[in-house]
Order: C-alpha cells, then structure tokens, then sequence
C-alpha cells in the first residue's frame, strides 16, 4: 500500500470480510471493486462446470519494487520475470497478488 492513508482498520477489515470497495467509499482509491479470494474464485468455475487449469499471481511482488523496477536494465528484468514465473503459481503468492489469472476449460 504505497499511501499510508488507507492503513486504517475499517476501511481494511471492510475489505477483507466484505471483498467491496465502493466508489463513494471515503477511502476508495478507484471505482467500485469486489476482491475474491483463490476458493472464491476456484468455487465460482466449480459452480459453472469449468475445470481451472491455471491460477496464477499476474503482478504478484511487483507492485512493492515498482520504484525500482522502471530503472532495471534489460538483464535485471530478466532475472526479475523468471523468478516471478517460477512463483506466480505458488497459493501465497495469489493470494497477495494485486491480480491474478484464472484459466479454465468448460465441462
């Protein structure tokens, strides 16, 4: 969280207990937003027939080096995208991810 305004305990645990964020929020920092959680998400394709196939973090650490990863050299972002593919699979690093991918085949 890069703006200490939003380290407030409601507006978190509203989050965390609710997964919605309102656009008329006081401390909404965007638009109107729902975040689901990995069985969320998982049980939503199991209700519909579709198989998950892939979940994976799409941004996962990156949002907590994005200071510097817009000065990393060609070389560094190359060390730093076969790492995040080696993790991005990894439940943890989903559930912390800012967005994730969710690949599924219909039954």
């Amino acid at each position: 969280m890069s703006d200490a305004k939003y380290l407030d305990s409601h507006f978190l645990n509203q989050i965390k207990e609710t997964g919605i964020l309102n656009h008329n929020d006081e401390k909404c920092f965007w638009t109107d937003t729902y975040y689901s959680s990995y069985e969320e998400m998982e049980e939503l394709y199991e209700q519909y027939s579709v198989d998950p196939i892939l979940h994976f973090a799409q941004d996962g650490l990156l949002p907590m080096l994005n200071e510097k990863a817009d000065s990393w050299s060609d070389d560094e972002f190359n060390v730093w995208a076969n790492y995040h593919l080696s993790i991005c699979k990894e439940k943890s690093i989903i559930g912390m991810s800012n967005h994730v991918i969710i690949v599924g085949r219909k039954n």
